[in-house]
């Protein structure tokens, strides 16, 4: 169990939290009845499936072979390429702004839970937040959740579920800079 380890474990993290942002996204779309890549979400799908074989590996080995840093080095790329096109041109309608926010909420709820899941696979104390803050996206996925069963049921969702779209989309896009600078850690955490 060495700091290599913790660190390969938060790249894994890091970038299946990318691939959710992704695959989520897609899903989203078609689900509402937005136009959506059906070529891109079956390679995110793809993509997350081979990065999850690796993952329950890596959590009883503590270590990346030769060939899951290969793998995972073509994973990241792929995704780098999938995540050039994540942001659409603005301006958005409500049901683009609702894939780009369930997504990224999707992508966080991700990371935090595999952020304290490294704490009991490593026996490191995980920052309480971490634990705190999985009630609060717990409460914001069933908002979203809603939001997309409705819109797929074509019903009108209730004004108070749609109200915190718009302030949370532009959260997202406050550090949609910050959101693609950080992936380059993943090859860092990665070690390629």
């Amino acid at each position: 169990m060495t700091k290599d380890s913790k660190a390969q474990y938060n790249g894994l993290i890091l970038l299946t939290g990318y691939l959710q942002r992704v695959y989520v996204a897609e899903t989203i779309y078609r689900r509402v009845g937005e136009p959506y890549d059906s070529e891109r979400f079956e390679k995110a799908k793809a993509l997350l499936d081979e990065a999850y074989t690796i993952l329950p590996v890596f959590e009883e080995t503590k270590k990346l072979t030769a060939a899951q840093k290969i793998q995972l080095q073509l994973i990241a790329q792929s995704t780098d390429k999938l995540m050039g096109s994540y942001f659409k041109q603005m301006p958005l309608s409500f049901n683009q702004k609702l894939a780009i926010v369930g997504s990224s909420l999707y992508a966080e709820q991700h990371v935090n839970s595999g952020i304290i899941r490294m704490g009991e696979l490593f026996n490191i104390e995980v920052n309480k937040d971490f634990h705190q803050r999985t009630k609060f996206y717990e409460q914001r996925m069933k908002m979203i959740d809603y939001l997309v069963f409705t819109l797929h049921h074509e019903q009108e969702p209730d004004e108070q579920f749609k109200k915190p779209v718009d302030p949370w989309f532009n959260d997202v896009m406050r550090n949609k800079d910050f959101i693609m600078a950080d992936f380059k850690q993943v090859g860092q955490l990665l070690d390629f």
